[in-house]
């Protein structure tokens, strides 16, 4: 992913890139074999609905196993985040741990950002990260 940074920048951020960087990044992640889970909310209130997706994908992570959950920083949204997961991980069991990394720490950030762009965009985007996403769930809205 590093190797796609231009010169100049620190990072990949889709909604800064061109079309045509858009499809080359959209084209290496394929080639990684990346996938990804998306979760959505209809929510007005973007905190609550972040807070929404991430307690409604606690049960999935404990499902793949997973043992490491690195969310992007947004810095206002952290400590809710870490409240939400703490709740998570007692009602549902896991012993994941979870960070927040801004995205100049870890690259793999951008393959989510680039997922979750193309999601939201609908359209062509959505239907050429289609082969990306494993799997979209809804949360309820708090």
């Amino acid at each position: 992913m590093r190797g796609l940074v231009k010169r100049g920048q620190r990072r990949i951020h889709f909604n800064d890139e061109s079309d045509r960087q858009r499809k080359v990044v959209l084209a290496q992640i394929s080639a990684l074999g990346a996938r990804a889970y998306v979760w959505t909310c209809k929510h007005n209130n973007d905190a609550l609905a972040r807070s929404a997706c991430l307690f409604d994908m606690i049960p999935r992570l404990v499902e793949l196993d997973v043992s490491r959950l690195v969310l992007e920083s947004c810095q206002h949204q952290d400590a809710a985040d870490r409240r939400v997961l703490a709740s998570g991980i007692r009602k549902f069991g896991g012993a994941f741990m979870y960070e927040h990394l801004k995205p100049t720490e870890d690259p793999l950030l951008w393959i989510s950002d680039a997922i979750a762009w193309s999601y939201g965009a609908g359209g062509d985007w959505r239907r050429r990260a289609g082969d990306l996403i494993g799997e979209v769930s809804e949360a309820e809205a708090p």
